[in-house]
């Protein structure tokens, strides 16, 4: 058991790194090379066909079946962790900076944690509430005082990212049963189904519109790294460590990004670190302490 959690951890570190890099890699693309809903469509079908592919080569994998009384619940998921989640990440990456979703996507335990707690009637400690609040106030004055311009594009884009973060955390919560329930690579063939399904509607004319002939060698190179490092891999990571760990425990690895994120932006390409985004990631973490400090009583 404690090599089965050690290698739940190292899958969410892994996951964490994937993730780190796809915030530069998905905003070099946007909207010079792609635009976000065309993004969205090629890394939703990627991963669809790739987990395809794997469940049907292994005849194992073929035979498994999910209960007809889970397609509500993996529908849901589907949704929530797929449909909202991709569509608002790449709409508020587009407008935002990868600095800044990072940090706003830091709140993710906290939400978990809230969610945790209305969903499956988990106890809230006065500490806790006490690190939602901070990591609340800091998340929304990034939001309203992240840049000069307040009703600019980083506002709109920085709503964007929380109705993202919301999403994926009633994912990791609502998801959960299934994850512990049946096979990483069944539940991906069958929650990337639905959510390209889900996707259609907003991705399908954009991509249309798409002339792969156009496409250079970077771009491709993007996409490939968002489909199978990002979302293929990354996904499968998560969905395996959420058979060994809590909700909880896995979205605390989202507090690693804002670290990943702003060094490499520092080191590659040439971000700039203002004191609202200091004070909104110390906030952030001071949220994170309360969360996560083991209660005395």
């Amino acid at each position: 058991m404690p090599k089965q959690n050690l290698r739940a951890h190292l899958s969410m570190f892994a996951a964490t790194l994937l993730f780190g890099l796809n915030y530069w890699v998905a905003k070099g693309l946007m909207p010079d090379h792609l635009l976000p809903m065309q993004i969205i469509f090629l890394r939703v079908l990627g991963t669809l066909i790739i987990s395809w592919i794997i469940v049907l080569s292994f005849k194992n994998l073929r035979d498994l079946r999910i209960d007809r009384a889970d397609f509500p619940r993996l529908i849901l998921s589907s949704l929530l962790g797929v449909g909202i989640n991709q569509v608002c990440f790449f709409t508020g990456l587009n407008l935002s900076t990868p600095v800044d979703a990072a940090i706003i996507n830091s709140i993710n335990p906290i939400l978990v944690l809230v969610f945790s707690a209305f969903i499956l009637h988990e106890s809230i400690r006065r500490q806790r509430l006490v690190g939602i609040i901070l990591g609340a106030t800091g998340a929304l004055m990034l939001i309203l005082f992240g840049n000069s311009h307040l009703m600019g594009g980083h506002l709109q884009g920085n709503l964007f990212i929380v109705a993202n973060i919301t999403a994926w955390s009633l994912y990791l919560v609502i998801s959960k049963p299934l994850m512990v329930k049946y096979n990483p690579f069944v539940m991906m063939k069958w929650i990337f189904l639905f959510g390209f399904i889900e996707i259609l509607p907003f991705t399908i004319v954009p991509t249309m519109q798409l002339n792969i002939l156009t496409i250079d060698a970077y771009t491709w190179f993007a996409l490939l790294y968002i489909v199978i490092g990002t979302t293929f891999l990354a996904y499968f990571f998560i969905t395996f460590s959420l058979k060994r760990l809590s909700s909880t425990v896995i979205a605390y690895y989202t507090y690693l990004q804002p670290v990943l994120v702003a060094g490499i932006g520092i080191m590659m390409f040439a971000e700039k670190i203002s004191w609202v985004k200091i004070v909104s990631a110390l906030l952030v973490f001071a949220g994170i302490y309360f969360v996560t400090r083991r209660s005395k009583v």
